[in-house]
């Protein structure tokens, strides 16, 4: 059976919802477990590589182990929780910006960061191993900043477990995930374009809500640098 038109038309509403809160309502989250702001560097000397955030943030836990920091409980001021994240730098500077989950039951999640220095980032969002069953259709998709879909290959790769690496990118990234939990949205008997439309309209949605984000971060530097 093909995808609804209601289901694309639900993603689409939940996007654009979501959209409009992030750009107009500022973060209200308990600031619960241990701080930390955009100057607080997480290094990794063996790699030659530092992460940190763009926004201030709390974390339950941060363990750093064969050179990988990873976080329990990870909250930047705007996002939403992440549970489990795990991050490396190799010859390259990493800004993480945001993370948002606008679909707990399909998966829909994107997070955006920066890196200076054309080395690797190694990222793994905690979803488990990718071909355990948990996740069916699941999808990634890496955004480059000049908004050049990567194909798998091509400058990333994704683990069995969920690492993915991205090599070569120097500017701003956008890694954007879609799987529905086992039990819904089953359709692998379907066309190609029709087993993912739901991705398909998912990655061109962040595109647009990653422009107007930017559009709109540089309209309120120019008022302010009017103002002065």
């Amino acid at each position: 059976m093909a995808i609804s038109g209601f289901k694309v038309a639900a993603v689409i509403g939940i996007i654009v919802t979501v959209a409009a809160l992030l750009l107009s309502c500022p973060s209200t989250q308990a600031q619960v477990g241990t701080a930390f702001e955009p100057t607080t560097a997480f290094s990794v000397p063996a790699y030659n590589g530092t992460v940190n955030f763009a926004v201030n943030g709390t974390y339950s836990n941060a363990a750093f182990q064969n050179n990988v920091w990873t976080f329990t409980n990870l909250r930047l001021k705007g996002s939403q929780l992440l549970a489990n994240f795990s991050i490396s730098a190799r010859n390259c500077n990493v800004t993480v910006f945001s993370y948002q989950m606008l679909d707990p039951i399909n998966r829909i999640s994107f997070l955006q960061y920066g890196v200076t220095g054309e080395g690797t980032q190694i990222l793994n969002f905690g979803f488990g191993r990718e071909s355990s069953g948990a996740l069916i259709n699941a999808e990634w998709s890496v955004v480059l900043h000049n908004h050049v879909f990567a194909n798998e290959g091509q400058g990333w790769t994704i683990a069995h477990d969920g690492t993915l690496s991205v090599s070569g990118a120097n500017g701003n990234v956008t890694i954007i995930h879609t799987g529905s939990v086992s039990g819904f949205g089953q359709n692998s008997n379907l066309p190609f374009y029709e087993q993912h439309s739901v991705a398909i309209v998912v990655v061109v949605a962040v595109v647009a809500i990653v422009g107007v984000g930017v559009v709109v971060n540089v309209n309120i530097k120019r008022r302010k640098d009017d103002v002065v």
